[in-house]
């Protein structure tokens, strides 16, 4: 999960914020909005392997450098939906 120093970090961002939505709900689980707690939380399957394709390590914590660094290339490339 994120650290409050990443979502600190996002939150004084605001051209990120349309970014960072879309990572979220394209990380979550399929049909997050039927099941309590009703928040897009991503589907932990997804990003062990997400973060394993990027770092080889499943279980290496992300750096807030590296997490600003996705969302602004999401940014650059239209990937805000």
């Amino acid at each position: 999960m994120l650290s409050m120093r990443a979502i600190t970090a996002i939150a004084v961002r605001p051209l990120l914020w349309p970014a960072a939505i879309g990572a979220v709900l394209s990380l979550a689980r399929r049909g997050w909005w039927r099941h309590w707690p009703f928040l897009p939380f991503p589907d932990e399957s997804v990003v062990r392997w997400r973060v394993t394709t990027a770092f080889g390590q499943p279980d290496m914590a992300l750096a807030t450098e590296d997490i600003l660094s996705y969302l602004r290339w999401r940014r650059s490339h239209g990937l805000w939906r």
